[in-house]
């Protein structure tokens, strides 16, 4: 007996050992290149002048200060919440209605090709695909304003406008984007048990309400996944602007993301970048601990 308690301890030791084993990597470089960095920025360089040029110098709270001084910073965290207000809700209700259309199509085939040609932009890289649509934006010979003018419309300056920059980039994220919450709703959609629906009809309910009744409240562990992930992913949207307008005209269609880009390694503040990197943590942080505060009351995990 003791024999055998003894086998079963050094099994469940080496099992222990092994899951450390595999785990190690993942901690390691997550230590390395997000736990570490982290800590520094919100102990160290947050409270500390700090370029590429000089050590590290201690100044207090100045970086805070300075976002009241900083002319930029009321606009770039203007420019996010709109991109946020745009951008967040036609991912999670675009994708949605994607999904929904492609998972009532009945040839399995043609899914197939529906989910390639919604998911494949994401495949392709940003910096690539947006050379692309450069030329669609182009002010004297691009598609879209020539469209306008065979229209009888006006040239619109898409990306050199203040007034069109931010619309422009919204509409290429969209594009670009919404096939990610769409392959999660599509995931989710196809994991409800069709005997659920097969019931309810059987039982007289009708398309709508199978899918209000049915459909919305089991993919809502889902929906909650997309929402998260989506304004997080927006509230830190940096490659749209970088590659498309430059965060132009002027800081028109800049991010608080692009901002710390361009105030640590363009002028090499990185103890205020360093600043702005913390708040935006905070604001990301409190928007998910609010959403997972909220879940209780509208997401349904029970699959019964």
């Amino acid at each position: 007996m003791n024999t055998k308690t003894i086998s079963a301890r050094q099994r469940k030791i080496r099992d222990n050992v092994t899951g450390y084993l595999f785990m190690a990597p993942t901690v390691f470089f997550y230590t390395v290149f997000t736990g570490i960095p982290l800590l520094m920025t919100v102990f160290v360089l947050s409270f500390s002048d700090f370029s590429l040029l000089k050590p590290i110098t201690f100044i207090g709270l100045k970086n805070f200060r300075s976002l009241f001084t900083d002319p930029d910073f009321r606009t770039v965290m203007l420019n996010t919440l709109k991109f946020v207000s745009i951008i967040a809700p036609v991912h999670i209700i675009g994708g949605l209605v994607l999904a929904l259309a492609v998972n009532g199509v009945k040839n399995r085939r043609l899914q197939g090709v529906y989910r390639i040609l919604f998911y494949f932009p994401l495949v392709v890289t940003t910096s690539a695909i947006v050379i692309v649509w450069g030329y669609l934006y182009d002010k004297d010979f691009g598609v879209f304003n020539w469209m306008i003018t065979t229209l009888g419309g006006k040239r619109v300056n898409w990306l050199g406008d203040s007034r069109w920059a931010l619309l422009s980039i919204a509409i290429f994220s969209a594009w670009k984007f919404i096939g990610n919450a769409f392959l999660y709703y599509y995931i989710g959609l196809q994991n409800i048990p069709e005997t659920q629906i097969e019931a309810a009809r059987i039982d007289g309910a009708n398309r709508w309400q199978c899918l209000f009744r049915i459909q919305i409240p089991l993919l809502t562990p889902t929906i909650f996944f997309v929402v998260v992930t989506t304004l997080i992913n927006c509230f830190q949207i940096f490659d749209e602007t970088y590659f498309l307008t430059k965060g132009g005209p002027g800081v028109s269609s800049q991010t608080i993301a692009m901002h710390i880009y361009r105030k640590g390694f363009q002028e090499y503040h990185f103890g205020y970048a360093s600043t702005l990197g913390l708040i935006l943590f905070i604001i990301v942080l409190i928007v998910t601990i609010i959403m997972f505060a909220g879940q209780n009351k509208w997401v349904n995990y029970d699959m019964e």
